[in-house]
């Protein structure tokens, strides 16, 4: 009982000591040359970089800037470490008492029930699961009160030590004295105004993008402005020249590469349109000599612009193979046109009729013959023609609306020899497939011959 009663007095919660909102919230990313940038909430580390919010100002609203650095710059070993320590304190601000108070009232409590046990195998079993309790304890909660555990494992150790020698055990498991591993140091005080501008200065030099990198420097400018007579004037003074010139160079250089991208989209687009790789290779390899001269500072722009150029390239490349082969095929299409013209010339004229057809109110009876004779001796000579591979399907359109055609037109003679509605309906369908073929059939065949848009 005495036992029992030592230990929960070693595992009694005790007054916390009270930590700085800022440490529960604040981490820190260690660089490898040795400086420190603050992050707000926990990085986040994806594929080969690293991704933070980097405060301006630490209030209830704090001003964060999204910051993505590679990882190649970042000291792992001391930033994980770092994490461990502010989720340390994070736990031990929130859950950490009642976790701890419920742990050792268990331990106390299953000590307590191991000294009424008369069998002292049984007894140091017993001791022994409450041990590797304590154990594991700190382990699996951020290392917390590891002090008190130290101390209860002490007192315990010895007492397991002579139970054992209580039951005969000569030879001890050296686990007994293993030590416990090492707390995570205390966090950081929060960063003062003087060191956030130091940090935005050194995470605009590590970003590579410029969309992060001005209004970084801008933040270091208005950090200025706002503590104004609270910093040293010579360091502040020093820093505001080089941002200045800093940012004063950022905007030059965006400003040439805005130029340079507006006139290599407007020449690739003229030299698209007119259909001229060569131009167009020649432009890629300027755009690469400028971002060389500007100091190669907008991969991602000139990579996307470089795709740009690329695509119009091709574009043109396949504008040009597709005009040539138009070429190599329109004395074809000439000839096509000459077979066909005195035959869609004869279709064109009856299409009157075909409509009178359509809407069941005429051509007269008389003169239904005499078309549909028209009809089939252009149809005769449709027949004839033998089309270019490319037109043969629009072709056939044209041979289907002639048949329907001379359908309609002998149709509409017989409704008009015996009086039948039903023929007369019959012939006006025909009619109206007629001329909604014969139209296709001219659109496709219109369309095919056509020489290619540059697109």
């Amino acid at each position: 009982m005495a036992t029992a009663l030592v230990l929960a007095a070693l595992l009694l919660p005790a007054a916390a000591t009270a930590q700085s909102p800022a440490s529960r919230i604040l981490f820190r990313v260690f660089l490898s040359d040795g400086r420190v940038l603050a992050s707000y909430g926990e990085w986040a580390r994806v594929d080969d970089r690293v991704i933070f919010s980097l405060p301006t100002r630490l209030s209830s609203e704090p001003e964060l800037h999204l910051v993505n650095i590679s990882s190649g710059h970042v000291d792992w070993p001391r930033t994980e470490l770092y994490a461990e320590s502010v989720r340390a304190v994070g736990y031990a601000d929130t859950r950490g008492e009642a976790d701890f108070a419920a742990f050792s009232t268990e331990v106390a409590a299953a000590l307590n029930d191991a000294t009424r046990i008369a069998d002292p195998g049984v007894r140091l079993a017993a001791a022994e699961r409450a041990r590797q309790a304590l154990v594991e304890w700190p382990a699996s909660h951020h290392g917390y009160r590891i002090g008190e555990v130290r101390q209860a494992l002490t007192v315990l150790d010895e007492i397991i030590a002579q139970l054992r020698v209580t039951v005969g055990q000569t030879r001890f498991d050296l686990s007994l004295s293993a030590p416990l591993p090492a707390p995570p140091p205390p966090p950081l005080p929060p960063p003062t105004d003087a060191e956030l501008i130091e940090q935005l200065v050194t995470a605009a030099s590590l970003v590579e993008s410029r969309h992060e990198r001005i209004p970084l420097l801008q933040s270091v400018v208005h950090l200025l402005d706002r503590a104004l007579g609270l910093l040293p004037k010579a360091w502040a003074d020093r820093i505001r020249q080089s941002v200045s010139g800093d940012l004063d160079r950022e905007r030059g250089v965006e400003r040439a590469y805005a130029g340079l991208r507006r006139q290599a989209l407007d020449s690739a687009v003229k030299w698209s349109l007119k259909g001229d790789r060569r131009e167009l290779d020649q432009l890629r390899q300027y755009v690469l000599d400028e971002d060389r001269r500007l100091g190669g500072s907008r991969t991602g722009e000139v990579a996307a612009l470089l795709a740009t150029i690329d695509a119009q390239a091709d574009r043109a490349q396949e504008d040009r193979e597709a005009r040539q082969q138009w070429e190599r095929r329109e004395p074809d299409y000439r000839r096509y046109r000459r077979a066909t013209r005195g035959a869609f010339d004869t279709f064109k004229s009856v299409t009157v009729a075909l409509d009178q057809v359509k809407a069941m109110a005429g051509p007269p009876a008389n003169a239904i013959a005499p078309i549909g004779k028209r009809l089939a001796q252009a149809g005769v000579r449709i027949g004839k023609v033998k089309p270019p591979p490319e037109l043969a399907t629009a072709h056939a359109l044209v041979h289907s609306a002639w048949e329907l055609a001379e359908s309609a037109l002998r149709l509409r003679s017989d409704a008009a020899a015996s009086n039948n509605v039903d023929t007369a309906q019959r012939a006006s369908s025909a009619a109206a497939g007629a001329l909604l073929l014969y139209e296709r059939a001219r659109a496709d065949l219109a369309s095919a011959m056509a020489p290619p848009s540059p697109r």
